[in-house]
């Protein structure tokens, strides 16, 4: 969170900014930076594998396991249309034709064939027609900018993982998990408690066992794909009963945003790539950038936005939306400039959940953001001196590795 001392100044001059002529001077969008989940896919593990969670048999996918779907590209491509549209009314792309060499860059996470077939499409979306490629590193075990480091001071071990805190829920919160918990019994394996097939989720303790996030989650990216309502849980759950077991899920996510010491190591390097590019400098990695970037999309994971969340200190809730990390969301980093200063302010871009199944309407939802105890700017936004001495301040130094 930005709340340190160090930054103190920098939000002085940014007050003092906005007292004088910048506040009245006209703003221009000078570059963005995206970070995007990957479309809809299945679940990551195989039928056989889940079979044992549930009574009954697992439906059957359009590809293999974690690969993205054909209606999870389609889900891919509408955001990123939405993000061309934005982007083409506030001048930053052209309105018509293709970018200048340089202005508009995608990369993609090499590790999973779902980040780079998004990548892609992505690119394809900001610059049609125009070539644009999604490029991706094939470095093992995994590039760093979507992983983390993997070895060095910044790599997270599982001594590390250890030492992380385990905050416990409130009463509150653990009422909710438990109304969750039970409603994702019911859909999954109804009897299991009295001894039915299937697995008794209440026999993990008061808080939820780890995995109901993800088969919460898997209720979802079937409904998200479109498929029948028959398959949809077994015919046991709809929209309504996904919004009502997806706090398991959510949970999971905060907690990895509110856990400084794994997303500041973990989200270190993407999070230097992000300020590389609002500055315009070039990218240590692979991703293109430079003083004439206009827009670079990183084509990455939900653990992604939420270490970036963490990071910059975000958090948010869609409005009568289950996931904030649903397939294809994207966190955009919009840098603004009224000539004298500088300013961040960071936005989502998202589908609902019914607007993920039907792909109607043809415009994702676009949600302005803002940093905690960093919205004094124009519209809500952040300066970038301020952006960049609470990174400064919180991201370690020494993050080396490979």
């Amino acid at each position: 969170m930005i709340r340190l001392t160090a930054l103190l100044a920098a939000l002085a001059l940014n007050a003092l900014a906005l007292t004088g002529s910048a506040e009245a001077a006209t703003l221009h969008l000078e570059r963005v930076v995206l970070v995007m989940r990957h479309g809809v896919r299945p679940p990551t593990q195989t039928n056989a594998d889940l079979a044992k969670f549930s009574d009954r048999a697992w439906p059957d996918w359009p590809v293999a396991p974690g690969e993205l779907t054909p209606h999870g590209g389609e889900t891919v491509r509408l955001v990123g249309a939405t993000v061309r549209d934005a982007y083409r009314a506030k001048g930053l792309l052209p309105a018509t034709g293709c970018a200048g060499a340089g202005q508009v860059t995608v990369w993609a996470d090499g590790a999973d064939h779902r980040t780079q077939q998004s990548g892609a499409i992505l690119a394809e979306a900001l610059q049609p027609g125009c070539g644009l490629t999604a490029p991706f590193s094939d470095v093992t075990p995994r590039d760093p900018i979507f992983g983390g480091y993997t070895t060095g001071p910044c790599s997270i071990t599982a001594q590390s993982r250890a030492l992380f805190p385990k905050p416990e829920a409130s009463d509150a919160e653990l009422a909710q998990l438990k109304l969750a918990t039970d409603r994702l019994q019911a859909i999954f394996a109804p009897t299991a408690c009295n001894g039915g097939p299937g697995v008794c989720f209440a026999k993990a303790g008061p808080a939820p066992a780890p995995f109901t996030g993800s088969l919460a989650e898997d209720l979802l990216l079937e409904f998200a794909d479109g498929k029948p309502m028959s398959d949809v849980g077994w015919g046991r759950a709809d929209a309504a009963a996904i919004r009502a077991v997806m706090p398991l899920h959510e949970r999971g996510f905060a907690l990895i945003r509110q856990n400084l010491f794994l997303t500041t190591r973990s989200g270190n390097p993407m999070a230097r790539v992000i300020l590389d590019a609002l500055r315009g400098r070039p990218t240590s990695g692979g991703p293109q950038s430079g003083p004439d970037l206009k827009l670079m999309g990183l084509a990455g994971h939900d653990t992604n936005l939420a270490l970036m969340a963490g990071i910059f200190g975000l958090a948010w809730t869609l409005p009568g939306e289950p996931d904030g990390t649903a397939p294809s969301t994207a966190l955009a980093f919009e840098l603004w400039s009224d000539g004298a200063h500088e300013y961040v302010r960071p936005v989502i871009y998202y589908e609902t959940l019914e607007q993920l199944r039907t792909l109607k309407p043809a415009a994702a939802k676009i949600l302005p953001l803002t940093f905690t105890d960093c919205a004094d700017g124009p519209m809500g936004s952040c300066s970038l001196a301020t952006v960049e001495a609470h990174l400064d301040a919180v991201l370690p130094a020494d993050c080396t590795g490979t």
